[in-house]
C-alpha cells in the first residue's frame, strides 16, 4: 500500500527559546499607529498564536510580555437588549483578567475605547458605569502600566468618569458590587508610566468642552492617583520619571494641578495640548510653568489650545520659554490673535520641523479656500520681529536650522510667502496643503536674486500639472509629490502620496 509522506514542518522542530522570540518579534517588533503606543497586531496575534496548535499555546502562555496589551473597547462590555435597554456582558470582563493574569510582572499598554459612532445617550451612561468595573481591575495592577489611552467622543460620560477615576484615590471593590467602591490612600502610583493620552474625538465638542464637562474635574488633582498621591496633597509621591509623551485632546483640566503633577517627573520629551475652548486654556503663566516643567521636550503640539490670548492677561509675569531640545512644533490656530506674540516667547533656536494649520471647523475646507490671515505669524518666524505689544523681539530669526516646513490652509499674500520661506535657507522638506499663495510665491520670477531654499523634496496639494512642470523647472528643487487633497491632513497617510521619495514625509 502506498502512503504519501507530508513534508516535515520545521518550525515544529526549533527549541522553545528561538520559537518564543520569533512570537515576541512578531507580536511587538512592529510600528504602531499614529498617536498610539501600540500597533493592533499586538492585541489580536498572541490569541492567533495560541490557536494554532498545543505545543504553540504552551509556548505563549509561558511568554508574560506576549500579553502585555490590553486594547478594551466599551462597546464589547455592553449588550443591548430589544426593549432599549442595556446591561453589562461578563465574558469580556473575564477575558481582561485573563490576560492580566497571563502577563504577570510584564509592563502593560492599555487603551480604553469608549466611542460610540451613535453618539447615544443610554449608552454613554452605560459606558459611564462600565468605567469603574474596568479600572478596578486596571488600577491593581498600575505599578505595571507602560502606556494609558482613553479615547472617547463624548466629554460628558466615559472621559468625565475616567478623569474623576485617576484624579481621586485609589478604588479598592468593598464587597461583590461596584456601587460598593470605595477610595483609600495607596502610596503606589505608576512609576513604570511612559506614554498618557485622553482624547475627545470630536472637534467640535472639543472646544465647547464647558457644555459637557462637569466643574469637579476642573476642582480635582489631575491623575493623582499616577503619582500616588490623594487629591489635597503631594507628600510621599512616586516621580513619574519614565514619562515620556502626554497628550491631552479635547480634555480640559485643572492646569494648576496639572502642573503639579508634571513637577513630578520633568522627563516629558513629547507634549501635545489640543482643542480646548478659550475660557478652559490655561493662563499664559500656566502655560508657560507647565513648558517650563517638561525641559527637555523634543516635540510639542499645540492646536487650538494653548494659553488665553495674552492681551487679556497682565504682562508683568511674561517671560521666555527655553527649549534647547524642541526639534518639532505644531502649532494649529482657529485664531491668530496674538500668535506671534506666542511664537516670540519660544525659545527653541534646534527646532528642525514646523507645521502650521488653520484648524478653524467654521471655515470651509475647499481646495482654494482662504482663511485667518497670518502675515504677522510668519513676519515673525522669517525676521524674529513683531509689533505685538507682548512679543519678545529678536535681532535674528528664531529657528535657523529649520529642515522641514508644512503649511496646511495657511492664509498670507504672495510677497509674505516669498520673504516667509526665503528665510530658511536649510529647508530640504516643504509641505503646502491648501496654500495656494505660498505655491504663487515658489513660482513667482520677479526676483531672480531672491534666495531660493535647496529642497530635497517638496509636497503640493491641490496643484494642476502644468504648476508641477514649472516646479520641477526651479532649481534647488528635488523630487515634486503630489496627493489628495481630500485625503491630506495633519496625519497624512503616506499612501496618499505619489513619488519615488515618500518616505521622508512619513512623519507628516
Amino acid at each position: 500500500m502506498n502512503c504519501q509522506v507530508l513534508p516535515r514542518c520545521h518550525i515544529n522542530s526549533l527549541p522553545v527559546e528561538l520559537l518564543s522570540y520569533i512570537f515576541t518579534l512578531a507580536t511587538h517588533d512592529c510600528d504602531s499607529e499614529e498617536g498610539h503606543a501600540f500597533s493592533p497586531e499586538s492585541v489580536t496575534l498572541p490569541t492567533v498564536l495560541a490557536s494554532v496548535n498545543s505545543r504553540w499555546r504552551e509556548i505563549a502562555l509561558s511568554i508574560p510580555t506576549l500579553w502585555s496589551t490590553l486594547s478594551i473597547d466599551l462597546k464589547a462590555l455592553v449588550r443591548q437588549h430589544p426593549n432599549n435597554t442595556f446591561s453589562f456582558n461578563q465574558q469580556p470582563f473575564d477575558q481582561i483578567l485573563n490576560i492580566i493574569t497571563r502577563s504577570k510582572h510584564s509592563s502593560l499598554d492599555i487603551l480604553i475605547d469608549a466611542r460610540d459612532p451613535k453618539s447615544h445617550e443610554l449608552i454613554g451612561q452605560c459606558y459611564t458605569s462600565c468605567m469603574p468595573y474596568v479600572f478596578f481591575l486596571l488600577l491593581a495592577e498600575k505599578e505595571r502600566w507602560r502606556s494609558l489611552e482613553v479615547i472617547s467622543d463624548t466629554l460628558k460620560f466615559p472621559l468625565c468618569a475616567a478623569l474623576r477615576l485617576l484624579s481621586s484615590y485609589t478604588p479598592i471593590r468593598k464587597g461583590s458590587s461596584a456601587s460598593h467602591l470605595q477610595f483609600i490612600r495607596n502610596g503606589l502610583g505608576a512609576p513604570r508610566l511612559e506614554f498618557l493620552k485622553l482624547k475627545r474625538t470630536n472637534d467640535y465638542y472639543s472646544a465647547h468642552a464647558e457644555q459637557f464637562l462637569p466643574p469637579l474635574e476642573l476642582d480635582s488633582l489631575p491623575f493623582a492617583v499616577l503619582i500616588g498621591g490623594p487629591s489635597e496633597s503631594l507628600h510621599h509621591v512616586t516621580p513619574l520619571s519614565k514619562l515620556r509623551r502626554v497628550d491631552i485632546i479635547g480634555v480640559p483640566l485643572n492646569w494648576a494641578g496639572f502642573l503639579r503633577t508634571l513637577g513630578a517627573g520633568h522627563c516629558i520629551q513629547s507634549l501635545e495640548l489640543s482643542h480646548h475652548d478659550g475660557s478652559l486654556r490655561p493662563t499664559f503663566d500656566q502655560f508657560s510653568a507647565i513648558i517650563k516643567a517638561c525641559p527637555l521636550l523634543r516635540r510639542l503640539v499645540i492646536r487650538a489650545s494653548g494659553p488665553v490670548p495674552v492681551l487679556l492677561q497682565p504682562h508683568h509675569h511674561r517671560g521666555v520659554m527655553s527649549l534647547p531640545m524642541l526639534k518639532e512644533l505644531h502649532l494649529g490656530y482657529i485664531k491668530t490673535d496674538s500668535l506671534d506674540a506666542l511664537f516670540s516667547c519660544l525659545d527653541a533656536p534646534n527646532l528642525v520641523t514646523l507645521f502650521i494649520e488653520d484648524v478653524n471647523p467654521a471655515v470651509p475646507r475647499s481646495p482654494y479656500e482662504t482663511g485667518t490671515n497670518t502675515e504677522h505669524l510668519l513676519n515673525y518666524c522669517a525676521t524674529g520681529f513683531s509689533q505685538h505689544p507682548a512679543a519678545v523681539s529678536r535681532t535674528s530669526m528664531p529657528f535657523p536650522k529649520l529642515q522641514r516646513l508644512s503649511l496646511n490652509r495657511v492664509h498670507a499674500s504672495v510677497i509674505e510667502f516669498g520673504l516667509f520661506m526665503s528665510a530658511f535657507s536649510k529647508l530640504h522638506h516643504l509641505s503646502l496643503l491648501r496654500t495656494p499663495n505660498a505655491l504663487a510665491a515658489l513660482l513667482l520670477d520677479a526676483d531672480a536674486t531672491m534666495p531660493r531654499p535647496a529642497l530635497t523634496s517638496i509636497l503640493v496639494c491641490p496643484v494642476t500639472q502644468p504648476e508641477v512642470l514649472k516646479l520641477k523647472q526651479l532649481e534647488n528643487v528635488g523630487a515634486v509629490l503630489t496627493g489628495d487633497v481630500e485625503g491630506l491632513s495633519p496625519s497624512i497617510p503616506v499612501e496618499t502620496i505619489t513619488g519615488s521619495y515618500y518616505s521622508d514625509w512619513a512623519m507628516w
